[in-house]
């Protein structure tokens, strides 16, 4: 990894130096590579990022993805027998599968129901990202 980040910045520094003036810029890689063998890795447990309450687990570095309520919403007009839009707010491959074996969700209308609360909760669907439960509401 750090070869490949090494790679990336001199590629990067060149080709920004290029368009620049060639004529009055170098890199000096052997430079760089005791910058890079100097380095130290560090992760997110020696920062001391706080735990998530109650939980003691670590965020993760990304954030969690922000799912657009908007898309949820349509994936769940067209495509909400199949439990598409489950999918995308991230459940379970079992709850999406159950939503099939239902003849889409109780024929229709767990769809049509999570359409409503996506709808009425469309500021804030966070409760309904990795919810594992058939019905998410």
């Amino acid at each position: 990894m750090k070869r490949l980040t090494q790679l990336l910045l001199s590629v990067l520094l060149t080709v920004a130096f290029t368009s620049a003036n060639a004529g009055n810029y170098h890199i000096d890689d052997q430079a760089l590579d005791e910058v890079f063998a100097a380095a130290q890795a560090v992760s997110i447990t020696e920062i001391g990022a706080p735990a998530l309450p109650g939980t003691g687990v670590l965020p993760s570095l990304a954030f969690a993805e922000e799912k657009d309520p908007m898309i949820a919403i349509l994936l769940d007009l067209f495509l909400g027998v199949i439990g598409v839009h489950r999918f995308y707010l991230g459940t379970e491959t079992l709850t999406g599968l159950a939503y099939f074996l239902t003849c889409g969700g109780i024929f229709g209308i767990v769809p049509l129901i999570d359409l409503v609360v996506l709808a009425i909760n469309y500021d804030d669907i966070s409760p309904y990202i990795d919810n594992p439960r058939f019905f998410m509401w």
